[in-house]
């Protein structure tokens, strides 16, 4: 085995050989193992083919004075892999066989002819072998419940999209590389697309088993002519309630603005069920805009996007801003409001982010652990969705609220102005020398940072896109999918970066060129669209330095505003 950083946040313990059955195995194994054997900080521990994702947090990691936190994770590591610790961890259930109906070809299966002329054979015979073949679930990841499932005929081996399509039909059956899956919900994705299933693959409000499918489940595909009743994506019932009890102010959406969504700071611990840890794009500002007004810093807000909302309350209650800056309120300072006053937050200057922060915190239900909106699945957060017209939000109940007045509070990473240059600093990955070994020793830092791309308009919460020179990617066919973090650069056939968001897959194929430095990623999404952005190589240490010296302002904030009070 052997083992990598993923940036400050996450390692990468990569298994030799090809991802047989018995592989398979012995990746689940070791990561049962380290969820039994699991250390403070550790939030998500993912199996993936023939590797585990290993994420933590840095500042809630215990180090000895002096000790940064990635050595200590990583001195855990290598005590298990080597044998060193005995934990043994168990499976919830036993693996099954599971059916899944597919319609495959025409509108459903738009990629299936393209396959079968890779494949030279006829399209009968690419759904014949298909349909015949066993296949074992190795990794639920990319967008919550998608399994990858190993055991594709090697005739059927076909490479993924040069340019991934940015909406996929939720049920769409794929092939990717030497891979298939199932898309459980809409989603962007690179996949040649052979057909479509009508099964739901995941549902968030089945707490004890959201995902149908479970790593080590047998999956057999049976030709039908006929879709079922789709169900994936349905509305859902009482679980998803506009607002949770105990609310006290409720405040109306007049407009809503541009993709305005109830964020809190993320999930955990569902990453190996393919829910990534979600949340604010710029959570140190979300943070922040929550201690100015006496929240908890992982309070429920709203993340508003280019265009902010106007808003209209019932009751008197208390809200400040942070992140991108709006005429209508000053940055971090808690502001005052009156019931039946309108707060036009529309017009947004610097920034792209704009997080309102309500004393008492929003009131909506928490699923999966965490209260907000994940766009991509619709679920979290209020309905699932973005706000619209009409919508009421509850606020619960809060107690004294230190005035502002004399004072505001900062947001620890600045939001860069719109003709400022974006330095992003990044942590080289784990496919760093096959992208650069033409250059030379050296030569790869020299060929990132000469580059300047920009920000495309094609971004979302999932992923932002660049457009500038691209890469050249290496050829020898395609990795094996592997599990990625917020943060992850991923370069696709067309060499031109993805770097994943809060929103992002939990696994991907693509090349990893590096990782953001995590306390750089709220810049990356307080940029807008056409910003021009420049990467600068850092090595993990002093990513994990920046990051544990921002947590720490933050905190010390937190300690502050409570005397204060």
């Amino acid at each position: 085995m052997n083992l990598h950083t993923m940036g400050d946040t996450a390692y990468l313990v990569g298994f030799p050989g090809e991802p047989d059955a018995g592989l398979l195995a012995k990746v689940r194994a070791f990561a049962a193992g380290l969820e039994a054997d699991k250390i403070e900080g550790v939030t998500d521990i993912v199996p993936a083919y023939g590797s585990v994702g290993v994420v933590y947090e840095p500042e809630r990691v215990r180090a000895a004075h002096g000790e940064l936190p990635w050595r200590v994770v990583g001195e855990w590591l290598e005590r298990h892999i080597e044998g060193k610790v005995r934990a043994a961890g168990k499976s919830a259930r036993g693996p099954r066989t599971v059916e899944v109906p597919v319609v495959y070809g025409g509108e459903h299966g738009p990629d299936l002819e393209g396959v079968a002329k890779t494949a030279r054979m006829s399209v009968a015979e690419v759904i014949k072998r298909h349909a015949a073949a066993v296949y074992h679930v190795a990794a639920i990841g990319f967008t919550p419940g998608f399994p990858y499932l190993a055991g594709l005929p090697p005739e059927l081996v076909s490479p993924r999209r040069t340019t991934p399509r940015l909406r996929v039909p939720a049920g769409s059956v794929g092939i990717g590389g030497a891979q298939t899956g199932i898309y459980p919900r809409e989603t962007p994705g690179g996949w040649q697309l052979i057909g479509r299933t009508g099964l739901e693959l995941f549902c968030p409000e089945r707490v004890e088993q959201p995902c149908l499918l479970a790593v080590g489940d047998r999956v057999r595909f049976k030709p039908v002519e006929k879709l079922p009743v789709f169900t994936a994506g349905a509305e859902a019932s009482a679980a998803r309630s506009k607002n949770a009890a105990g609310a006290s102010v409720e405040v109306e959406v007049v407009k809503p603005g541009t993709l305005c969504t109830v964020q809190d700071t993320g999930r955990r611990g569902f990453a190996s069920l393919g829910v990534g840890a979600g949340g604010a794009l710029d959570p140190w500002a979300a943070a922040v805009a929550n201690l100015a007004v006496g929240n908890d810093p992982h309070a429920p807000l709203l993340e508003c996007t280019y265009v902010g909302p106007v808003l209209r309350f019932s009751a008197p209650t208390v809200v400040a801003a942070t992140g991108a800056e709006s005429s209508a309120l000053p940055s971090g300072r808690p502001v005052a409001f009156n019931a039946g006053d309108v707060l036009d937050c529309s017009a947004l200057a610097r920034g792209a982010r704009l997080y309102l922060a309500f004393a008492g915190g929003l009131r909506v239900p928490r699923v999966l652990g965490g209260s907000g909106t994940v766009v991509s699945t619709r679920f979290g957060g209020y309905e699932g969705r973005p706000l619209e017209a009409g919508d009421r939000l509850a606020v619960g109940p809060h107690g004294d609220v230190a005035s502002g007045a004399g004072w505001r509070l900062a947001s620890p990473v600045p939001a860069p102005s719109r003709k400022e240059t974006v330095v992003v600093r990044l942590v080289p990955g784990v496919d760093w020398d096959q992208i650069f070994r033409r250059f030379g020793p050296g030569g790869g830092a020299r060929a990132l940072e000469a580059r300047r791309f920009q920000l495309s308009g094609k971004s979302d919460r999932m992923g932002l896109r660049l457009t500038g020179e691209a890469f050249s990617v290496p050829g020898g066919g395609e990795p094996w999918s592997r599990p990625v973090v917020p943060g992850t650069v991923q370069l696709p056939p067309d060499g031109l970066p993805i770097v994943l968001m809060s929103e992002g897959q939990t696994i991907g194929g693509y090349l990893q060129l590096g990782q953001v430095a995590s306390v750089d990623l709220p810049r990356l999404a307080q940029a807008r669209p056409g910003a021009e952005i420049v990467f600068k190589l850092i090595d993990v240490s002093a990513a994990q330095q920046a990051r544990l010296k921002v947590a720490a302002d933050v905190a010390r904030l937190r300690v502050g505003l409570g005397m204060r009070r």
